[in-house]
């Protein structure tokens, strides 16, 4: 009795592992894009200056960072187990294009690591570059984020197996989304601060 309880255990282990194993695999990408889709519409959003005033700003910003350290920790469980399960290699995910099934699409994933990783790092070190006078140097850095999340959508979306319908919605809200609030930002006069905007009515 004892055995086969045990059994029933193991069994049941066994099966919560396996499907652990599945959600890791397939989720943790679906996840890390999702959540900088989700840092980048919070970052188009924290640049406004006439919907937001100066405390929701650091409010976006705050969520902004947070998701991007949420999506890089997701993005490095992605790459973990796409290699653990062999899925790809440690070469192909250091250096674009050396994946033999799908180096193109396995390759734009790599890029797009490599700069939202580089985006991030240089996120939380912008006030060294804002000390010696770098603002646009930084700024034009941190803007790689939008060929990263480019990028990324085309990867998530081509490699490997058929997404799910609520997948397919989720990246379609993030990318109009997106566009919409760059859109608003691109805007004329629509980030001048208000005492600028005093200043040409004068």
């Amino acid at each position: 009795m004892i055995a086969s309880a045990l059994a029933i255990v193991f069994a049941i282990s066994n099966q919560s592992l396996d499907r652990l194993w599945a959600f890791i695999e397939f989720g943790s990408g679906v996840f890390s894009l999702l959540l900088l889709s989700f840092s980048v519409l919070w970052g188009v959003a924290a640049a406004d200056r006439l919907l937001l005033d100066p405390n929701h700003r650091l409010i976006a910003q705050a969520i902004h960072r947070g998701s991007a350290v949420g999506g890089i920790g997701f993005l490095g469980l992605h790459i973990w187990s796409k290699v653990a399960l062999g899925s790809t290699t440690w070469q192909a995910t250091a250096i674009p294009g050396l994946d033999p099934a799908q180096p193109i699409l396995i390759g734009l994933g790599t890029v797009a690591g490599y700069l939202f990783v580089a985006v991030t790092v240089t996120g939380a070190v912008r006030g060294a570059f804002a000390r010696k006078g770098q603002s646009r140097m930084w700024r034009a850095l941190h803007m790689t984020a939008y060929l990263a999340w480019g990028a990324s959508l085309v990867h998530g979306l081509r490699a490997g197996r058929a997404v799910q319908d609520w997948i397919d919605w989720g990246y379609a809200i993030a990318l109009t989304g997106v566009t919409v609030v760059l859109m608003m930002r691109l805007a004329p006069g629509r980030n001048a601060s208000p005492v600028d905007k005093r200043k040409k009515e004068q």
